[in-house]
């Protein structure tokens, strides 16, 4: 039997031991060895999340390349590293199901081959994607919490440098937030001050031009009056205000 391997992390798994995308392929592998299949080929998603499928350019590699019946059988290290989502589990596998594809993981006990195991592929994306929901509550309320306590909300934003749970300005930066701010107020006008911007060579944090649309978030970023937003409510941030005194400072 053809093999397809698949295998993810997202952004937090990478650095978790067992979740490497090295150590799923290293076990795969080692289960088809087992088994006696001949690995087609690797697919991999790096940094990308299981909530859905149509994000992941390999998730769609492997569909199309199934489409094709360029294998007999996808392994892969755990459910939760295939998807989190029922919906998606379901269509998967009605799809590998018309085509006479197999889905087995490697460290649990299901095999799509079989009527048992795929009730029990069935009970299992319930509960991982049960467990992809408490997750997801589980980080809302502590980023909530982090807002009420005036904690930074934003990994990065012109005009500040990350201190710790707060921010602190950037004194290169602060010029040309400060530069568009009093633009605007001369011209009233998005389009002219990205143009003034882009002839004094000022750029964004990553050497971005600017233009109508990021002057206008810079406009209206409730950050530099002093205000972390999180999920459309504002929160008094810790961080210092850009204020006419703030934006002066040197250091």
């Amino acid at each position: 039997m053809k093999a397809a391997i698949y295998i993810r992390v997202s952004t937090v798994e990478q650095a978790e031991e067992g979740y490497s995308l090295a150590a799923q392929e290293r076990s795969i592998r080692s289960h088809c060895q087992a088994k006696g299949y001949e690995v087609y080929g690797v697919y991999a998603d790096r940094g990308i999340s299981g909530k859905d499928i149509d994000h992941r350019p390999d998730m769609q590699r492997l569909l199309r390349d199934a489409d094709e019946r360029k294998f007999d059988i996808v392994v892969i290290w755990a459910l939760s590293r295939f998807t989190r989502s029922v919906a998606d589990l379901y269509q998967i596998c009605e799809r590998f199901q018309r085509l006479g594809i197999s889905l087995e993981s490697c460290t649990e006990p299901f095999d799509t081959g079989t009527a048992m195991g795929r009730a029990m592929l069935g009970i299992m994306s319930v509960f991982a994607q049960m467990e992809r929901e408490i997750t997801g509550e589980r980080v809302r309320a502590a980023m909530l919490e982090r807002a009420r306590q005036g904690k930074r909300t934003c990994s990065e934003v012109l005009g500040y440098d990350i201190d710790g749970d707060s921010l602190k300005i950037n004194a290169q930066e602060a010029e040309i937030v400060q530069y568009i701010f009093n633009r605007y107020l001369e011209y009233r006008n998005l389009s002219a001050v990205a143009e003034l911007c882009r002839l004094k060579g000022y750029t964004g944090k990553h050497g971005c031009k600017p233009n109508a649309y990021t002057v206008r978030v810079i406009l209206t970023r409730p950050i530099y009056a002093g205000y972390n937003l999180y999920s459309g409510q504002l929160f008094r941030g810790n961080h210092m205000p850009y204020t006419m005194t703030a934006m002066n400072l040197k250091s």
